[in-house]
């Protein structure tokens, strides 16, 4: 039987299909695959490097095959196929030579983390791949993509947090639809921190993700922003607190009309900074002082 098919029938899916991400490399970079243990479960899948060279079984996250050495310098796809519970860059050694995501594949991901490869501009659309994650924390911080698939969590049921997810990218805009799948949240904490290209936010955009209890920091620092959503339907938010803080500076010109009132929730959510230096707010001069 082939290391391919043995994959396939360890993991326990009716079809495996592979993870693929892109390397930039110089000659004699040495390489290691960013894999991790998700609850205790340990991988077991094989690699194609791109170059010609394909690993053998590794099933374990300290296998010594997780290492490749590109002898000579070019951009590569790297295939995984198997089982992969999680997949985080740690490493800033390798941070930079990712250049790419491909395809998410169906390896069972439960947990991924690309924070800090600035040199992905890009992600591919949704697929049942992404399906198993349930914490999408720090999953694109810090990377320089410029936009976001609709259909990149319609898989998600199980995710419980986007901490994180989006923060210091250069998105301009999100879809309507983005977390219309995702109704178990309960964090949207720092989701879109410091993204400072962002201008528009679709009014509902949390219209599904009623079990919310924070939404702290959620829009801090996004200075372009023209609107911003309503939140009637999270009705059991216990944290606002920064969520549309400005820091040190105003949110420019921008208009965002009248906002709700959540301060007048019973019991009243912690709030502290929420609208700090949102001038542009029409009812600002309403907002109790511990909101801004």
């Amino acid at each position: 039987m082939s290391i391919a098919r043995r994959l396939i029938t360890a993991s326990g899916a009716s079809e495996v299909t592979p993870f693929q991400f892109q390397l930039t490399v110089g000659a004699g970079q040495l390489y290691e695959l960013p894999i991790v243990t998700v609850g205790g479960t340990q991988p077991k899948l094989q690699v194609s490097w791109g170059d010609g060279a394909t690993s053998p079984l590794i099933e374990s996250t300290t296998d010594i095959e997780r290492f490749h050495t590109y002898s000579s310098g070019g951009t590569y796809t790297v295939s995984v196929i198997g089982s992969m519970p999680g997949f985080r860059v740690d490493n800033s050694s390798y941070k930079l030579l990712y250049t790419g995501i491909i395809d998410w594949g169906n390896i069972g991901i439960r947990s991924i983390n690309f924070y800090g490869c600035s040199n992905i501009t890009s992600i591919p659309n949704g697929a049942i791949g992404l399906s198993r994650v349930t914490q999408f924390s720090n999953t694109f911080r810090n990377t320089n993509i410029t936009s976001i698939p609709s259909d990149l969590f319609s898989y998600s049921t199980s995710a419980v947090d986007f901490i994180d997810t989006f923060s210091f990218t250069k998105i301009t805009s999100i879809p309507a639809n983005l977390f219309d799948e995702c109704t178990s949240v309960t964090s949207f904490s720092s989701t879109f921190n410091a993204c400072t290209s962002l201008v528009s936010v679709p009014n509902e955009l949390f219209r599904y993700n009623t079990q919310v209890i924070n939404f702290s920091s959620t829009f801090r620092n996004n200075r372009a922003l023209t609107n911003i959503p309503t939140f009637q339907y999270n009705p059991n938010v216990t944290v606002f607190l920064n969520i549309f803080n400005m820091s040190s500076a105003t949110n420019g010109s921008a208009s965002w009309g009248s906002v709700e009132p959540l301060w007048d929730r019973e019991p009243e959510p912690l709030g502290t900074n929420a609208f700090n230096n949102c001038t542009g707010i029409t009812n600002y001069a309403s907002i109790p002082v511990n909101w801004k």
